[in-house]
């Protein structure tokens, strides 16, 4: 069974790497646009005022970005702590090693960014990502623990 997760977990990093590698590779008109897409929609969903909806759409549109770079990140940190977790080392280790992949992983992403035209790389985009990936070992983290008490509790019974 731990072979299986093992695969399972692996192919979701492969995958969300790709697509965190795929958003980095777009220029930044068609980044900037994609952002820009979903915040008017936003606007639009919630009746801004049209003119307020110029201020609203500049405002959010950062804002949105940022929250896609955090959330991608949370699933990559997800996957790669559910995969180190179904190898037998020591907690502390699993999740030093996963902050670390996390950390190259956003690193490189934002080197790969000073390569596309119109885009740049940031620190405090790595920082962002890399505090996404901590969320995300924070819920792995928890589910096992919750795991383990339900476990424990169904020997007791």
């Amino acid at each position: 069974m731990k072979n299986i997760l093992r695969i399972i977990f692996l192919i979701l990093i492969i995958l969300t790497s790709l697509i965190i590698f795929g958003f980095s590779a777009q220029n930044g008109e068609k980044s900037g646009s994609l952002s820009k897409t979903m915040i008017t929609k936003i606007a639009d969903i919630i009746k801004i005022d049209e003119n307020k909806k110029e201020s609203f759409i500049l405002k959010g549109e950062g804002i949105i970005r940022k929250l896609a770079h955090f959330t991608i990140y949370t699933s990559l940190g997800i996957w790669s702590m559910a995969f180190i977790s179904t190898f037998n080392i020591k907690q502390l280790n699993r999740i030093i090693y996963t902050t670390i992949w996390g950390i190259i992983y956003a690193g490189t992403d934002e080197i790969h960014q000073l390569f596309v035209s119109g885009r740049n790389g940031s620190i405090l985009d790595v920082i962002l990502d890399t505090t996404g990936v901590i969320f995300g070992i924070c819920i792995v983290v928890i589910i096992l623990k919750i795991k383990d008490k339900i476990k424990l509790k169904n020997r007791k019974a």
